[in-house]
């Protein structure tokens, strides 16, 4: 078990190094030790298509097309729409918990996310980096180190890990439940794809609503729908609906 539990920490400390060591190019480039918004992007997809190849490279997260060739079409159709159920619930959470995004950290997703390549950046690339080092990588292995028995305790340990390397509360919040639910797809199926479909529709969501309307960036749930609580709760319980479908639909179908 020791063994796995520092393949683990090697996992997650190559993934962090790789980060600081392609933003710190970027950065003695830039010439500035303040990164940019589009900086940013490009640190973004370099260290995620660094990522991506060592972790295949070294087959630290293992790529069998035994899932794909199954064709789970319907199956990922419900990962499509569980990961659209979270949107709402999980906005709203953090916003009565009063966890905010830091201004700083704000203005530079935004910047990102309006960047000609924020989209490949942020929706495609960095959610598939993620989900072969997080789940593909340190999962896989805690699994086979803790057993069944103990199946919640590595998914948690991931969730939490996870959570930890988005470096803000707001995002860890919602990091660490959606963590806790990718984990438990991944335990499933023993893929990373149900994740990566599930961290894509996510992430390009985001990105696509932002550059749809920029102007609601800024604004919580609650101001969105001008603090109307009839049309809060409808939201709510349609998301919520959406949420238990999809629930119910994967613990039949994931496999």
């Amino acid at each position: 078990m020791k063994q796995k539990l520092l393949s683990s920490a090697l996992y997650l400390v190559v993934f962090v190094l790789i980060q600081a060591v392609i933003g710190g190019i970027v950065g003695f480039a830039c010439q500035t030790a303040q990164i940019g918004g589009a900086a940013l992007v490009y640190i973004s997809l370099i260290a995620s298509a660094v990522t991506i190849a060592l972790f295949a490279w070294r087959k630290w997260s293992p790529f069998s097309r035994e899932y794909v060739q199954r064709r789970q079409w319907f199956t990922l159709f419900w990962v499509v729409c569980i990961a659209i159920g979270c949107i709402a619930p999980t906005s709203l959470a953090t916003e009565l918990l009063h966890i905010d995004l830091p201004e700083n950290y704000n203005e530079l997703f935004k910047s990102m996310m309006g960047h000609d390549l924020g989209f490949l950046a942020i929706g495609i690339l960095a959610p598939l980096a993620e989900e072969m080092v997080f789940r593909g990588a340190i999962l896989r292995t805690l699994l086979s180190a803790f057993g069944k028995q103990r199946r919640w305790l590595a998914i948690g340990i991931t969730a939490l890990l996870f959570a930890v390397i988005h470096g803000n509360l707001a995002q860890g919040f919602g990091a660490f439940f959606l963590g806790l639910l990718i984990g438990w797809m991944y335990y499933r199926t023993g893929s990373i794809v149900p994740g990566v479909v599930f961290h894509w529709v996510n992430n390009s969501i985001a990105v696509i609503l932002y550059r749809i309307a920029p102007q609601f960036a800024d604004m919580t749930l609650t101001e969105y729908f001008q603090h109307d609580t009839l049309r809060i709760g409808l939201c709510m319980l349609f998301s919520l609906m959406i949420f238990g479908a999809s629930l119910y639909q994967l613990r039949i179908r994931l496999n």
